[in-house]
């Protein structure tokens, strides 16, 4: 993963340091809430880097996390070393971390490996997903098809609907793959459902993925899941293409022609 190189001592600007202090909205584990401190450290530092109120490429310690999150710094070290063995931290010795940023060709890797994984739970799904399971992707097909201007509420429904198909393929091997690669979804930046010609492109696709699973046909549900892939891959190329230059590190001019 591409990173620029960063002074000794990181300024984090204001408007970082108001942003950040966000990240607490549960302090501590409610008594029902069978949480560990740390885990709900790593939730909450989670949250913040997918909602874009973290940004990739800053720079977290100890004494502000557990400042933040008005905890000792004991579980927040055990959070960063979690975050960090799953791909959203980088370790600086003495210094604290920084949240992974994920250049263009980072971007193509991951998106390969997903083009293998989710077409094959969306096959899994339309061969063993239930009557329940399938109510429940039209439910929230449904929800989507009302939301379809409204991003906040959008990018959480099509969390839903991915984890849906995957619960629903009954394969815990292909569940844990996958997990992998969605534990680092947040370091892509923002949602491209924040476009809306994206958001009604990935709603149909949503639609059409469902269609298939309901008539029990795999290669046609693989097929499409794979185009949906392919073309939120096309989107966030393209988003970095028109970015400012030195926000993204284009590799090569491959990803204009995608």
């Amino acid at each position: 993963m591409a990173l620029r190189s960063r002074s000794k001592r990181p300024v984090r600007s204001a408007h970082d340091e108001a942003a950040l202090r966000r990240i607490a909205a549960r302090r501590v584990p409610a008594g029902s809430d069978p949480r560990s401190l740390a885990e709900v450290a790593c939730d909450e530092i989670r949250k913040a880097i997918r909602e874009g109120r973290v940004a990739t490429g800053a720079h977290l310690t100890e004494v502000d996390l557990a400042s933040w999150l008005g905890m000792s710094r004991t579980p927040i070290r055990e959070a960063m070393r979690r975050l960090e063995s799953e791909g959203l931290l980088l370790n600086q010795p003495f210094r604290g971390a920084l949240v992974m940023r994920l250049d263009a060709d980072d971007m193509r890797q991951m998106f390969a490996v997903r083009e293998l994984l989710e077409p094959a739970a969306a096959a899994a799904c339309a061969a063993n997903a239930g009557p329940a399971e399938i109510a429940a992707l039209r439910a929230i097909i449904d929800l989507e098809a009302s939301q379809l201007d409204n991003p906040v509420a959008l990018i959480p429904l099509n969390r839903q609907f991915h984890n849906i198909i995957l619960e629903s393929a009954h394969n815990q091997f292909l569940s844990k793959a996958i997990a992998g690669v969605y534990s680092l979804i947040p370091l892509l930046g923002d949602s491209n459902l924040l476009n809306g010609p994206h958001a009604r492109e990935a709603h149909a696709q949503h639609r059409a993925i469902v269609d298939a699973i309901e008539c029990q046909d795999a290669a046609r549900a693989e097929a499409v899941a794979r185009d949906h892939v392919r073309q939120s891959l096309k989107t966030r190329l393209a988003r970095i293409a028109d970015a400012a230059p030195g926000n993204f590190k284009q590799k090569s001019t491959k990803a204009r022609k995608l």
